[in-house]
């Protein structure tokens, strides 16, 4: 962080200072634990009643452990000692329910962390809440029967994002410095974006997902595309809660061991970097591609190189259809064959190209068709690797708008989500765009397993914050993450919103 950068942030209410700051103040005395863990549950009380963030507390027990944390002897401490911090309702935590949303798991208590989680406490991180989330994971707006509706803190009449939205707002709102989201549709990217923090997609396999929902509770299956990742204030904070978070997952404890590799680069006028940032393939609004231009502007004038043509030698359209085939493959292994069913049966109402039709052919796509999405998802996993043989990074869109006000159309019509939010449409430039093609812009870091970080570029559109992803070469998330680190030095980053101040 650079010393204007901490000027900046020490004018601003302590609950708003980036972890990192806050680890150096209990690290130096300067706070204690309970004091800090009742600075947040203070900010909490004042403003979640109108927007809902946070839907489970478990205050005795987090005050319990700052107690612990404050009379630890110094080398008990780990590197998030004495941290407060909230985690989206898709995790196990014990002390509290871990729903994801759905109200047959309101008695859900769990008796063993989430492995993620396990290693935030390990740290020394302090959970004392969990954040609200749409039913399943699987929408970019944050409501549920159980929780009901979160609201954007820029803007209540808007989504905040999801399905980490929960998790992104109580960043944003000054809730909590560091929190633990997922994502396999754009599910941290989105509401960091829509928030305007930062967020953290990991490359899939560095973080071990067990104790996530889905799948339900007990089960092991570890799913495609899906990854555990960071949301926070700060770039710096991104990275120091990956460094907890790497590891390889259960099984394979006894033999693997991560080490992400250093960052290619360490000055901003080293990176090579790409920028994609027009229409041509993926919806995007002309109001956000102006502001990436701009963005990119900023960039050259602090000494990067960006090239607005280069792009990966891919067939996009045919990416976003393997994409597509995966992700609700995934999707179709969850549900309940009465669902599965209606599904076909109503997809076969609609045009092939529809999203239930798709929906439908993953439900009933055979073992060895399934081999050949595999293999489509491979020669992806190439073609991006020899990309980022000339390119360090990618920036794009992470989604084709800013956040939107909220859109509840479609609840109750019927029992898939697919078929939900066929209801609902995206307002790109003043035209209606099927709601699912927020994925598109998701989808490009999601099927290659590639890293992706979500920054803010300081700058609004309909006065909501607007940000872009910064893609990364597989397993070298450090990069996008050093990136995101320099340009906040020299650009600033996170801005809180005024309502919360």
């Amino acid at each position: 962080m650079s010393k204007t950068e901490t000027k900046a942030s020490t004018l601003l209410p302590q609950y708003f200072h980036p972890a990192t700051q806050l680890l150096t103040s209990l690290r130096e005395r300067r706070i204690g634990a309970v004091e800090l863990l009742n600075l947040h549950l203070e900010q909490v009380d004042r403003h979640n009643p109108a927007l809902n963030l946070v839907v489970a507390r478990d205050v005795e027990g987090a005050l319990a452990a700052a107690r612990r944390a404050d009379n630890a002897a110094p080398s008990e401490r780990g590197v998030l000692h004495g941290l407060p911090m909230t985690i989206k309702d898709t995790y196990e935590v014990t002390g509290m329910p871990a729903t994801c949303g759905f109200p047959f798991l309101a008695d859900h208590w769990p008796q063993q962390d989430a492995d993620a989680v396990a290693r935030l406490k390990a740290a020394g991180a302090i959970i004392f809440g969990k954040t609200n989330l749409p039913a399943g994971a699987f929408d970019w707006q944050s409501y549920n029967p159980l929780y009901g509706t979160s609201n954007n803190p820029w803007d209540v009449g808007r989504t905040p994002g999801g399905s980490s939205g929960g998790s992104a707002g109580a960043i944003a709102a000054g809730f909590a410095p560091l929190e633990l989201g997922s994502d396999i549709g754009g599910s941290i990217r989105t509401p960091a974006h829509f928030c305007g923090i930062y967020g953290h997609k990991p490359s899939y396999g560095v973080v071990p997902g067990r104790g996530h929902i889905p799948p339900m509770p007990g089960q092991y299956t570890t799913y495609e595309l899906g990854v555990c990742g960071p949301l926070a204030r700060s770039a710096e904070d991104l990275e120091l809660a990956m460094d907890v978070l790497a590891a390889p997952a259960e099984l394979s404890r006894p033999a693997w061991s991560v080490k992400i590799p250093p960052s290619r680069h360490e000055r901003l006028k080293d990176f090579r970097v790409a920028l994609w940032a027009d229409a041509s393939t993926y919806a995007v609004d002309s109001r956000c591609l102006e502001v990436m231009h701009v963005y990119a502007d900023d960039l050259r004038r602090l000494g990067v190189t960006v090239d607005e043509k280069a792009r990966p030698n891919i067939d996009w359209q045919a990416a976003y259809e393997t994409y597509i085939a995966t992700l609700f493959s995934v999707m179709a292994s969850g549900l309940p064959p009465e669902v599965a069913q209606q599904l076909v049966e109503s997809a076969a109402k609609r045009p092939p190209t529809s999203y239930p039709a798709r929906a439908a052919r993953a439900v009933t796509r055979r073992h060895v068709e399934y081999f050949e999405v595999v293999e489509q998802r491979e020669r992806l996993f190439r073609i991006w690797r020899d990309f980022f043989t000339r390119y360090d990074l990618l920036i794009c869109p992470v989604m084709p708008t800013v956040a939107y006000a909220h859109d509840h159309r479609g609840d109750g019509s019927a029992a898939d989500p697919v078929t939900m939010c066929e209801a609902r449409s995206m307002i790109v430039d003043g035209q209606p765009r099927p709601y699912f093609d927020g994925l598109q812009w998701p989808s490009l870091a999601v099927c290659a397993n590639l890293p992706a970080t979500a920054v803010p570029t300081g700058r609004f559109v309909d006065k909501m914050p607007m940000g872009v992803q910064l893609i990364g070469p597989f397993l070298e998330d450090r990069t996008p993450l050093r990136f995101a680190q320099l340009v906040e030095r020299e650009l600033g980053g996170f801005v809180p919103p005024p309502a919360c101040l």
